[in-house]
C-alpha cells in the first residue's frame, strides 16, 4: 500500500539505486546521492545567499532605525520599532523568511531517506508488496525448518515491523537463490544492495550501539565532529543579522544542542543515515564557501551608517537626550519628550547666541523699574 511519502521516496530510491549501480559501494552511493541532491538544491542555495546579501545591504538603514529608539525598551516602543523595520523591508522588497526554504526542505528529504534505506526491497529493488510478503514467509518457513524457532519468533514477533534491511541479511544467510521475484525467477545477489564496506568491517544497515561495540561507533563520533565544525565555519561564511547574540548563553547552547541531537539520532537509525548526514554537512559547507565567493556579503564603514541616518532623517542626539535615552521610557511620551528636548535645545542655543552687553540680568519676577540703577545711569540722571 503506497503512502503520500512515496511521492518523495520513489524518486530518491531511484537516485540511490542508480548511484549504487555506478559505484557498487553503498558508502560511495550515499556520497553520490548527497552530491546529486546538493546540485539539485544549489539554486535554492543561491536564492538563500541573495536573500542574505539583500538583508546585509539594509543593515545601515536598520541600525539607523534602531538608533532612533535606542534606550526605549517598553513594549509599545519595541512594537513601533519592529513596525518601522518591517516597513523598511517591504519598501526594499525583502522577505526575511525567504532564506528558510533550503533549511526546511532538508527535513522531508532526511525522513524520506530513512524510509528508502530501511525499505530497500521496495524502493531500491522495486519489489511489490506481495513479493516482499512472500520473502518474509519464506524466511520464517526456512528458519523453522532449520530448527531456529527462537530466531524466527524473535524476528517475526506479533505486531513487530520487520526492517527490510534485516530481511536482506537473512536472505544472504539462507541463500538468495531460494527466493523469487515477481516474475517467479530466482533473485540474484546482484539485485540486492550490499550494505557492508571495507571488506565487511562495517555494516551500514546496523544501528550503532555501545552494547554492541564495533567500528560503527565511528559514525556518531564523526557526526559530532563534522556537525560542530561545519556549523561553526558556516556561521563564519554566512551573514549574521544579530552578531551581538554570538556570545549569548542561549545561542551557545543552541550551537551545541543541535550537533548533540544529531549524534543521538545516529544511535536510533541505521548507520547509513548517519553517514549520509556527514556527507551532507561537508557538501553544504563547500557550497556555502562557493556562494560566499560568488555573492559576497557587503561590508560597511561608519560613513555608510551616517549616510543611512541622514537619508532616514534621523538626527544626532544632544548629550542631554543621550542621557535620557539611558532611562526606560514609554512610546507614549516619545514625541512629547523629543519636542521638549528640541525646544529646550533650541532655546538654550538661541540664548547662547545672543550678545552679552555686560549688563546684569534681571531676576525672574523683577520689573525693569524696580531694578537698581547702574552708576553710569545715575550720573546721566544728574
Amino acid at each position: 500500500m503506497s503512502s503520500i511519502w512515496d511521492i518523495i521516496n520513489i524518486p530518491l530510491g531511484w537516485i540511490i539505486k542508480i548511484s549504487y549501480q555506478l559505484t557498487h559501494n553503498y558508502a560511495l552511493a550515499l556520497f553520490l546521492f548527497a552530491l546529486i541532491l546538493q546540485v539539485i538544491l544549489f539554486p535554492l542555495g543561491i536564492k538563500q545567499q541573495k536573500n542574505s546579501v539583500k538583508q546585509a545591504s539594509l543593515r545601515p538603514k536598520e541600525m539607523a532605525i534602531r538608533k532612533k529608539y535606542a534606550g526605549r525598551t517598553d513594549k509599545p516602543t519595541q512594537q513601533k520599532l519592529n513596525e518601522e523595520i518591517m516597513a523598511l523591508y517591504q519598501r526594499e522588497n525583502f522577505n526575511p523568511m525567504g532564506g528558510c526554504l533550503p533549511m526546511l526542505i532538508q527535513f522531508p528529504i532526511l525522513i524520506s531517506l530513512y524510509n528508502v534505506v530501511t525499505s530497500p526491497l521496495k524502493y531500491i529493488c522495486s519489489f511489490s508488496v506481495d513479493v516482499i510478503n512472500n520473502i518474509q514467509a519464506k524466511i520464517y518457513e526456512m528458519l523453522i525448518a532449520s530448527g531456529a524457532e527462537e530466531s524466527a519468533y524473535a524476528m517475526f514477533e506479533a505486531g513487530r515491523s520487520v526492517r527490510q534491511i534485516d530481511l536482506i541479511t537473512k536472505m544472504r544467510e539462507l541463500g538468495v537463490s531460494n527466493f523469487v521475484d515477481g516474475s517467479g525467477s530466482a533473485i540474484t545477489e546482484e539485485v540486492l544492495p550490499n550494505f557492508t564496506i571495507f571488506g565487511g568491517m562495517l555494516d551500514l544497515s546496523q544501528i550503532p550501539s555501545f552494547t554492541n561495540f564495533s567500528l560503527l561507533l565511528l559514525i556518531p563520533l564523526l557526526t559530532l565532529v563534522v556537525t560542530l565544525g561545519s556549523t561553526w565555519l558556516t556561521r563564519k561564511l554566512m551573514y549574521n543579522p544579530n552578531p551581538e547574540a554570538q556570545n549569548d548563553i542561549s545561542m551557545k547552547i543552541m550551537n551545541l544542542s543541535m550537533p548533540l541531537l544529531s549524534v543521538y539520532i545516529t544511535f536510533t537509525v541505521a548507520a547509513a543515515i548517519g553517514l549520509y548526514w556527514i556527507f551532507r554537512n561537508i557538501l553544504s559547507l563547500v557550497q556555502q564557501f562557493i556562494l560566499s565567493k560568488m555573492l559576497p556579503i557587503p561590508k560597511f564603514t561608519d560613513e555608510d551608517y551616517k549616510a543611512a541616518e541622514r537619508e532616514l532623517n534621523i538626527k544626532s542626539m544632544s548629550k542631554k537626550q543621550q542621557k535620557k535615552m539611558q532611562k526606560v521610557r514609554s512610546l507614549h511620551r516619545i514625541d512629547d519628550e523629543d519636542d521638549e528636548d528640541e525646544t529646550t535645545s533650541t532655546s538654550s542655543d538661541s540664548a547662547d547666541d545672543e550678545e552679552d552687553d555686560g549688563r546684569p540680568k534681571l531676576k525672574e519676577g523683577v520689573s525693569p523699574d524696580e531694578a537698581p540703577k547702574l552708576k553710569d545711569d545715575k550720573r546721566n540722571d544728574k
